[in-house]
């Protein structure tokens, strides 16, 4: 009996340990799949994609100040970008939470317009998006305050008002009160954050100058690049933003006017770009590039003119989106490496 007994006894242990062990690896890949379903939400909603263009500038400001002084401090530029990535990021938070309303009614949205969508999905709630924007505020906070602890070079007065800037410029495009991209100067804020102030901000962190007309120059052609792209993005998204009370360029003066607008600036931008080489502002080998940058704006122009034809403005836009995100490139790459090389 005894023997029975301690066997029938084994066998309720192997039963019993078999079953915790199923359920302990049913649990733990029902964590993973949440954990990772979290993981790629948060990763959707930052759009990622967003980001290199911008360090590119912000390079591009750091090499023209060592061209200029021949002066470089890696612990800075390194510094300077985190801060600089910390706005970018809680910009975008903040644009996705203050912009539900449209992007909720967006039926055109794309890789590169009408927001992440992770907010109209229900994939993250809006405490969750509240809660990181609150912890981002405390990194930037903080990293900005040790970057005025280290930068010697630079005015401390001077340094605060660029970190003050670019959150000024990066949360108000949505955030309340300033909801800039809502009272009709949204793609003008934009074109200036990501030119002339990422490029002078590499420039200024690494030299502690301002006034030099190098900086200012370089970032024209990026300027109106980047404003052709920002007015063009607001073309599929008109419905919604209208609806919504967001007033874009495209919401303003009607699509037709925005792709105008957008066409105008494509050939200002090639040709400011043609004036920094031909007035020596810009030289070397990269002169070789300004026919790929003319032959890249006239496939734009005839792109945009034939969608200005079709008069179909209720639709995704991608391929246009892509070329105009591409045109930008060049307006901060080939300086970069021109300077660097």
């Amino acid at each position: 009996m005894e023997r029975g007994s301690s066997a029938t006894l084994d066998d309720y242990n192997s039963v019993v340990k078999g079953e915790f062990e199923m359920n302990l690896m049913v649990n733990s890949q029902m964590l993973f799949k949440k954990f990772s379903a979290k993981a790629r939400s948060w990763i959707k909603i930052s759009r990622l994609h967003f980001y290199p263009m911008p360090w590119i500038a912000y390079s591009l400001g750091a090499a023209a100040a060592y061209s200029m002084y021949r002066e470089f401090n890696l612990s800075i530029y390194v510094l300077g970008y985190v801060f600089l990535f910390l706005v970018e990021l809680c910009s975008v938070l903040t644009n996705e939470y203050f912009d539900f309303k449209t992007d909720r009614q967006n039926k055109n949205a794309g890789f590169f317009n009408g927001g992440s969508r992770v907010l109209v999905e229900n994939r993250l709630v809006f405490r969750e998006v509240r809660t990181a924007i609150a912890v981002l505020l405390l990194l930037i906070l903080a990293t900005g305050y040790v970057l005025l602890k280290i930068s010697s070079d630079a005015k401390p007065v001077l340094m605060l008002s660029f970190l003050f800037i670019g959150l000024f410029l990066g949360l108000g495009y949505t955030l309340p009160p300033l909801k800039f991209s809502y009272h009709g100067i949204g793609e003008i804020v934009v074109a200036v954050t990501f030119s002339p102030y990422l490029i002078l901000c590499g420039y200024v962190f690494q030299s502690g100058e301002w006034k030099d007309a190098f900086p200012w120059l370089i970032s024209i052609p990026l300027l109106f690049a980047i404003f052709s792209a920002i007015t063009i993005s607001g073309v599929p998204d008109f419905q919604a933003d209208r609806a919504a009370k967001k007033r874009t360029i495209a919401v303003i003066f009607g699509p037709r006017i925005a792709i105008t607008l957008s066409g105008i600036c494509i050939s200002v931008a090639a040709l400011s770009w043609i004036a920094l080489y031909y007035f020596e502002i810009l030289k070397g080998w990269s002169v070789v590039l300004i026919f790929v940058v003319l032959l890249h704006a006239l496939v734009l122009l005839t792109v945009l003119f034939k969608l200005m034809r079709s008069a179909h403005f209720d639709r995704k836009i991608n391929r246009v989106m892509v070329l105009t995100l591409l045109y930008m490139l060049w307006f901060c790459l080939i300086p970069l490496l021109s300077l660097v090389l």
